[in-house]
């Protein structure tokens, strides 16, 4: 796509926005409107109009359409996933109705009121998904149509070469047109297809650039052998006007992802494992956790104090049992639970070692005989985990997460692949609670906390929270 076509994208897409958000903000106004204006439209609409609302109307579609900017949902989007845009969108829009509602405060406007707020946000943000699938759409069938096509060239004929350009060309929406192959060595497992094929060497590169039609380039060279001649071509590219493009995971570690922004103008890739979403969307997560959290302490508060007394009169010691356990990258803090055991029960444990049933550094016993009665009824039903949702709002925990482990059990661990698990903050539950949990091998809980930092998702805590609910009714907890 040339510029002056992404620029009339660009714009097209500015004026749905502002479009769509004129819209659902005048309905909002005129649904919760007095019944002697909103009777009909033209008796709103005059009421409406004056010269201080015209004014306050420009700008907030100035305001609407920087915010949008500032939020990236004007950037080329080739590549982009549609899930990454909606959650943009929905930053941006709840953003932009706060800022709303803070204006309107500020300058007496009594007639956005909460309702209005409310109203304006979720038509405007539903409405805007859709807007703007509705034109993706539109896009996409464009280019699977063969119009609107960027020709792209592959430096490099290597495996990892030819598996990008398999990738990239298999995406027919996309819209490219291969060019061709670009590299000093012949190659006769190229894909398939009249373009794949080698069309000049490196030193040609110049020449060939110059005098045909390339709009992008992907430079698939190993980095320790043509790190200069890789420069030279982003060098040559960017004389050229050519977009360049490097893959970044020049290390081709399976479970690496990158991220890039600018520090003060320069340029910094974050190479990091787990899921690629958690650069991203791990505030949403946060603010899960804040609110599901705080709205779990004020239902459980009566029941906490029945708990309570339950363990105060059946046992001497304290309600709560506080114990140090080793969380998000290896920060220390104090986990606390309902005590389900006799006071002292952690100076009892040395003389209970031989008993231990579990593998690895964990210490797990069926039968405890430091397990108070009302402590068995407790860890049955999970119900001693629920003060942990005091650690959940300070921070220090998620409610899905790696189980966070005693000091004793992680320096017990010895194989270093099992201590990325703290990569990832220790929530109240997780895969492995939700199947066999005590029949299962230490190895394997590792390997499924890993699995869960690998393929971490908000649905995916969701859905591990929706299946820990049964298991905790059922009684098959820990």
């Amino acid at each position: 796509m040339t510029n002056i076509r992404r620029k009339a994208i660009d714009n097209i897409t500015r004026v749905f926005d502002v479009f769509v958000m004129l819209i659902t903000f005048t309905f909002s106004l005129y649904y919760h409107s007095p019944i002697e204006i909103s009777r009909n439209l033209i008796g709103f609409f005059s009421y409406k109009l004056s010269l201080i609302n015209i004014i306050s109307l420009l700008l907030l579609v100035w305001g609407w359409l920087y915010l949008f900017t500032s939020f990236g949902l004007y950037q080329a989007r080739r590549f982009s996933n549609i899930i990454k845009e909606w959650f943009d969108t929905i930053k941006a829009v709840t953003v932009g109705v706060l800022l709303v509602g803070a204006v309107s405060v500020a300058f007496g406007r009594n007639n956005v009121k909460q309702e209005v707020l409310l109203t304006f946000w979720i038509l405007c943000g539903l409405a805007t998904i859709v807007e703007r699938w509705l034109f993706r759409q539109y896009v996409l069938h464009l280019r699977s149509s063969g119009r609107n096509l960027r020709h792209v060239m592959f430096i490099g004929s290597n495996p990892r070469a030819i598996e990008l350009a398999q990738k990239v060309m298999s995406r027919r929406e996309l819209g490219y047109r291969l060019v061709g192959f670009v590299d000093d060595e012949i190659r006769h497992d190229l894909p398939r297809g009249p373009k794949a094929k080698i069309i000049c060497t490196l030193d040609k590169l110049p020449d060939f650039l110059e005098k045909h039609v390339v709009d992008e380039v992907y430079i698939v060279l190993p980095v320790n052998k043509y790190y200069e001649k890789i420069r030279y071509i982003i060098k040559l590219c960017q004389d050229l006007g050519i977009v360049c493009r490097v893959p970044s995971n020049w290390f081709e570690i399976q479970t690496l992802h990158t991220a890039a922004f600018d520090l003060e103008d320069e340029p910094i890739l974050t190479v990091y494992t787990g899921s690629p979403h958690q650069l991203e969307y791990l505030w949403l997560k946060r603010l899960i956790d804040m609110a599901f959290s705080s709205i779990s302490l004020l239902l459980f508060s009566p029941f906490m104090v029945i708990i309570a007394l339950f363990i105060k009169l059946t046992s001497p010691g304290p309600v709560f049992f506080k114990q140090e356990r080793i969380g998000y990258n290896r920060r220390k803090f104090n986990m606390i639970k309902f005590r389900t055991m006799v006071q002292d029960a952690e100076a009892m444990q040395a003389d209970l070692e031989h008993l231990n049933e579990a593998d690895g550094p964990a210490f797990k016993i069926q039968d405890d005989p430091r397990i108070t009665r009302i402590g068995r009824i407790l860890r049955k039903t999970s119900l001693d985990e629920v003060p942990q949702l005091i650690n959940v709002l300070k921070g220090d925990m998620s409610l899905v997460g790696p189980r966070p482990l005693p000091v004793r059990d992680v320096e017990g661990i010895e194989k270093r692949w099992q201590k990325r698990r703290f990569s990832m903050r220790p929530g109240l539950t997780c895969l492995w609670q939700i199947g066999s949990r005590n029949q299962m091998r230490f190895e394997e809980w590792m390997k499924l906390d890993l699995e869960y930092i690998d393929c971490w998702s908000i649905q995916l805590d969701l859905k591990i929270i929706a299946k820990t609910i049964p298991v905790m009714l059922r009684g098959t907890g820990q």
